[in-house]
């Protein structure tokens, strides 16, 4: 048989001896039958990404990782590096579930070489040494039917106590082999620590065996397996020797959704009040920020009453509460700055008025100008009075025109500025504290 091109570099290697023929085409990778290390095994090419007709990816590379943040951030990102190294992690996917499958004592091929996205593994053949079957191709009797599903049932328990749902399980990717069904094709699984999906991927992954076996089986009831599976890897009480029961029932407790409201409750107090300190608008909503039991003790003024919002009324009887009129008392500002007024209640800021003290555009209302006379030192040179000299004063070169420089000229006293070698004549003032 003619070489295909994908698998010439192995066989110039010296890994494939010989090519015999090809043996299936997926949805995801071509078949071949070869001869390696002096027997026959697989050889599995996977195709590009253009030709698969693998649908609904997102769902089973869900908390996928790489161990090179470089090629993480350009994977999220859809780059072209990023692209080409999410397709090399679907290709070598299989080979590490397998791996820890092999590990766990699931029956999975074993591999033996993958190099250049080409896996060669272990040929599963049947008593007669051919290669095995699928599930599919098989007609049982009912008898015969149960016993496979339960052997079936075995290796998705041993699997899921390895933390691996395998996603794509069908009649389709089962080998029967002269001892015991073999399970195939292991991109798409996922890790149940990971994904999200895994409990609906293992009871569509149970529900594909019961449906293709229970045609054998007319009588058959479906038993909730997958839910009794999924029920005691959740309690940490599944092992590879468990014996399903098809008991299972679901759980009656409901979900205290009201102490989980009060949590978003604190954490919008919280987040206001921090705000109001820092003198910042917007943030949660005034009638979600605050429950009733973390609003301060409420006290009676005269005359005035204040609602949960805390803008002023000072009408009588227009309070939407029963009993006397009352008001959520104001924090006190943190600075003395003029013109400073508190906060009422949950009211933002307003527009223009420092909250806690000076702002950095009052200090800079209050900083001296250029030209000012500094506290501690002769006035600046080389600006007339009243015009600011935003470049720095002036000083002849030596040609006699004008010439610049950042930080100054010659000072009074004709000293230099011994850090940066050049001269000055006086230092800014430093700025009020």
């Amino acid at each position: 048989m003619r070489i295909p091109d994908s698998l010439a570099p192995l066989f110039d290697c010296g890994i494939i001896e010989e090519v015999v023929r090809p043996l299936m085409s997926g949805k995801e990778a071509q078949v071949y039958v070869v001869v390696s290390g002096g027997k026959h095994c697989v050889a599995k090419v996977y195709k590009e990404a253009q030709d698969r007709t693998f649908k609904h990816r997102a769902e089973y590379t869900e908390g996928r990782k790489v161990r090179n943040s470089r090629d993480q951030r350009a994977i999220q990102k859809r780059s072209k590096h990023g692209r080409a190294q999410d397709e090399a992690a679907w290709r070598s996917t299989e080979v590490d579930m397998i791996h820890r499958l092999h590990a766990a004592g699931v029956r999975v091929p074993v591999p033996q070489h993958f190099i250049d996205g080409v896996l060669i593994m272990e040929l599963i053949t049947d008593a007669d040494g051919n290669p095995a079957p699928r599930l599919a191709d098989l007609v049982f009797d009912p008898d015969g039917a149960q016993a496979m599903y339960e052997r079936l049932l075995r290796q998705v328990v041993r699997m899921l106590c390895a933390g691996v749902v395998h996603g794509d399980l069908s009649d389709f990717n089962v080998l029967v082999g002269a001892e015991e069904p073999v399970l195939i094709d292991f991109p798409q699984s996922v890790d149940t620590a990971h994904n999200t999906n895994a409990q609906k991927l293992l009871l569509r992954d149970v529900e594909n065996l019961h449906r293709f076996l229970g045609q054998f089986a007319p009588n058959a009831r479906r038993l909730p397996y997958a839910e009794e599976m999924w029920e005691l890897y959740q309690r940490n009480a599944i092992t590879p020797e468990t014996r399903l029961t098809g008991r299972y029932r679901p759980s009656e407790r409901r979900a205290n959704t009201h102490a989980v409201l009060e949590l978003i409750q604190d954490a919008n107090y919280d987040e206001r009040k921090r705000r109001e300190s820092l003198g910042l608008r917007g943030g949660p909503p005034a009638d979600r920020a605050l429950r009733s039991g973390s609003r301060p003790a409420p006290t009676q003024t005269a005359g005035i009453s204040s609602g949960p919002g805390g803008d002023s009324n000072p009408r009588s009887g227009s309070s939407p509460y029963k009993g006397p009129q009352q008001h959520r008392p104001a924090p006190a500002p943190r600075g003395n700055a003029p013109g400073s007024a508190p906060l009422q209640g949950n009211e933002p800021p307003r527009r223009g008025l420092p909250q806690n003290g000076p702002t950095r555009s009052d200090q800079a209302r209050h900083e001296p100008a250029r030209n000012d006379p500094p506290r501690n030192g002769p006035p600046f040179i080389g600006a007339p009075p009243g015009r600011p000299q935003p470049h720095g004063p002036q000083r002849p070169n030596a040609s006699g025109g004008a010439s610049r420089h950042p930080s100054g000229a010659r000072a009074p006293d004709g000293r230099r500025d011994k850090e940066r070698g050049i001269e000055v004549i006086a230092r800014r003032p430093p700025m009020p504290r």
